[in-house]
């Protein structure tokens, strides 16, 4: 029988690593569930159980609501006999189950502001202060918490996302000094971790002008990553185009422009433009405008007519040929800059976070002794 939050944490991941669907593990976290909520009828004073018992609800998709309740009313009950670090602890995991998708809301915020003011060596709700703060779109907050998450805890995805946020308000160079540490693959990241770390390595080294060696290093992320989820192909080619490759950038774009029925993607033209620019490739530069203009009418035509959009009301058919009509205005505009003056479009390089679990109480995440 288990017995502790270790034991039972080991069976629910030794589950989900056997299983790779849902419904063939969701009965560990039933079972979990019935047995916490026996454990609390015996100790309902008991800060893990109560913090256990809401992480398996998020687990078996319970309403946020009820979430929110048990915790609320767990402090609110006990409040007085919990110590500063049980609060702070129901607060981080709160702080989670509020903005569990990091988008910076203000309760989630809050409440993760709580959790440090009860207890000050609390990485876990910086950390969740520097995602949600980055939500709300503060960088300097965002890479603040990150900063002192990394102070309180020799934690590598720490460090990651410290490094992007400092790569965010343009201090490349003290970013430079933690990329070269993760980059050594002294910690442990599972492959699509290491890939993203690579990428910002990467990335960085090229808003520090540092080219030596680049294409050689951004052609093997490309080939690494060809079919790989975690990248658009624009953030890769972006790297071509920021380290002034504009030879192997307008490569990449020929053979999708070469396919009759294929278009370089609308938000990609500028650079694409520019780089042909570049290399005097103007009578291409022309066609490939010429090319983009058709495939935007041909775009609202399809709007109009195509088979696919019969089920649209008039209104909204009117809002889409809207929006395709005000992209050939902003295109040709970019178009004429580009050919007529010495505008050159820029690109941004986008953090890829590693998203670590900050629930305290996640049974899933739980670290365990191997």
């Amino acid at each position: 029988m288990k017995q502790t939050k270790e034991e039972w944490a080991r069976y629910i991941q030794d589950e989900i690593q056997k299983n790779d669907s849902y419904d063939n593990y969701k009965h560990v976290f039933i079972e979990y569930k019935d047995y916490l909520e026996k454990c609390l009828l015996e100790n309902p004073k008991n800060v893990e159980i109560i913090c256990q018992l809401a992480a398996v609800y998020n687990e078996l998709n319970y309403q946020w609501d009820d979430i929110y309740k048990l915790l609320n009313e767990f402090i609110k009950k006990y409040e007085n006999e919990l110590t500063d670090e049980e609060k702070s602890r129901i607060y981080t995991n709160l702080g989670y189950y509020y903005d569990d998708q990091r988008y910076g809301s203000k309760r989630a915020i809050r409440t993760l502001r709580k959790a440090v003011a009860f207890n000050p060596n609390n990485s876990k709700a910086y950390y969740g202060l520097g995602a949600d703060y980055y939500g709300a779109g503060k960088y300097d907050k965002s890479e603040e918490m990150y900063k002192r998450a990394c102070e309180l805890e020799n934690n590598p995805i720490y460090k990651f996302e410290y490094a992007n946020l400092l790569m965010v308000n343009e201090k490349y160079e003290e970013a430079k000094i933690i990329l070269e540490e993760l980059i050594k693959k002294d910690f442990e990241f599972e492959k699509e971790d290491f890939v993203k770390i690579k990428y910002i390595y990467i990335a960085n080294k090229v808003q520090l002008k540092e080219f030596v060696n680049i294409e050689a290093q951004i052609d093997e992320l490309m080939l690494e990553n060809i079919d790989n989820d975690y990248f658009f192909g624009s953030d890769l080619e972006s790297l071509y185009y920021l380290s002034e490759n504009y030879k192997k950038l307008v490569e990449i774009y020929l053979k999708i422009d070469a396919q009759e029925d294929c278009q370089v993607p609308y938000e990609e033209l500028p650079i694409y433009f520019y780089s042909l620019k570049r290399l005097d490739k103007f009578d291409k530069l022309e066609k490939s405008f010429e090319k983009a203009l058709k495939f935007k009418n041909e775009e609202i035509e399809d709007v109009k007519n195509g088979e696919f959009k019969r089920e649209w009301t008039k209104s909204e058919k009117k809002e889409e040929i809207r929006e395709i009509k005000r992209q050939i205005k902003n295109l040709k505009a970019e178009y004429e800059k580009i050919l007529k003056t010495d505008y050159k479009p820029e690109v941004k390089i986008y953090p890829k976070f590693l998203y670590d679990c900050f629930l305290i109480d996640c049974p899933r995440h739980q670290k365990l002794d191997k």
